[in-house]
């Protein structure tokens, strides 16, 4: 209201000065501009009257510091000429926090028209955003700026937002790294629900394929029904389980950027090498340690997603000594260990201290031999 007031005040000031000065044509001044704000506060009253605005077609996923679009959709109840809108989106880490707030305008796509569908028009607002810290975010909408034809005038809308949110999760960055597999880690069984299906192993529960009877072959292997199927010997070869001979144990806490960029570098340089490995930390949600299995992209990224959303569980255990409690049961080769700084520990051994400044240098000339 604040374009009314000013056009009101100049007014005033037109009507004064004419009768000063008598002067007919500055008061004709400020009659037009009594009456344009008269005529553009109508026809923004008209138009909130009719206005909704939701979310549309918002990212679940982003990199980090990587722009992305955001969309809103207008809709409007009655058809009309319609002059330009701003919506502005809050966007708030999850756990709280201050809410940084974004602008989107419907100057960016399709310049602002009004795409009519049946009775109601409907406009797609857009904008870009870049978030630096990786982590959960949830963007909700937190009012309207509508402008008259001439865009002199505007007027904020809050009732024509809806209050529904999103949850948008900032992937954080992932750097190479040099690691080298062992063969004892490349042929790590251990027990496991998942089994592989190149490699044959000795698990009897699992068969991995069926071959004709090969001399040396055991007896005890021989598939005696479908031998008498197919009128000859069938052995069956037993698959092998795919343990995951490496854990990887990431420090939850404040300023998780340089932890979270390495541990994800670290599960992601793994999943590539075909190496089947855990990614535990420590809840503050549930104040107990999670652990997510990783053996392809999708199983990476569910973890990653899980990962990137945990808060701070304030007062942090000893993430090594929880872990050997609660899977004391289970083989392990390697124990992994993402801390403060950041650093890399292999089994209570610190191999290195990583500088936040060049942290994408550091982690690709690091040779890691497991």
């Amino acid at each position: 209201m604040g374009r009314f007031l000013s056009a009101l005040l100049l007014a005033a000031a037109c009507f004064y000065i004419a009768s000063l000065y008598e002067n007919p044509g500055i008061a004709l001044l400020g009659c037009v501009q009594v009456i344009l704000a008269f005529l553009a506060l109508g026809y923004l009253l008209y138009e909130r009257k009719g206005l909704q605005v939701v979310l549309d077609r918002m990212p679940l996923m982003m990199d980090q510091k990587e722009p992305v679009c955001l969309r809103v959709r207008a809709g409007y109840r009655y058809r009309g000429c319609y002059g330009r809108i701003r919506v502005q989106m809050a966007v708030r880490r999850e756990g709280g926090g201050r809410a940084r707030r974004q602008w989107l305008s419907g100057e960016d796509i399709a310049r602002g028209t009004v795409q009519q569908a049946g009775p109601a028009g409907q406009r797609r607002l857009s904008g870009f955003l870049s978030l630096a810290e990786p982590g959960g975010y949830e963007v909700r909408l937190r009012k309207a700026r509508i402008y008259d034809m001439t865009g002199l005038f505007c007027m904020d809308c809050r009732r024509a937002v809806r209050t529904e949110s999103a949850v948008m999760v900032v992937l954080p960055k992932i750097y190479p790294m040099g690691i080298q597999l062992s063969q004892t880690v490349r042929n790590f069984a251990g027990d496991a629900e998942v089994y592989d299906s190149l490699r044959s192993g000795s698990d009897a529960s699992e068969t991995l394929n069926l071959r004709p009877f090969q001399d040396g072959d055991k007896l005890r292997n021989i598939h005696w029904k479908l031998s008498a199927k197919a009128d000859e010997l069938l052995v069956r070869e037993n698959s092998m389980p795919r343990g995951c001979p490496v854990a990887v144990l990431v420090e939850t806490g404040d300023a998780p950027e340089t932890r979270l960029q390495c541990a994800a570098s670290l599960s992601f340089c793994l999943m590539d090498r075909e190496c089947p490995h855990y990614v535990a930390w420590y809840s503050g949600d549930t104040q107990d340690l999670v652990r997510a299995r990783v053996d392809d992209e999708e199983s990476y990224y569910e973890a990653l997603l899980c990962l990137v959303r945990e808060r701070s569980p304030g007062n942090m255990p000893d993430i090594r000594e929880r872990y050997r409690e609660k899977y004391s049961g289970e083989p392990l080769l390697y124990c992994i260990r993402v801390g403060d700084g950041p650093s890399l520990q292999v089994d209570n051994r610190e191999i290195l201290r990583l500088k936040a400044s060049a942290l994408e240098r550091e982690l690709g000339a690091l040779e890691l031999l497991l």
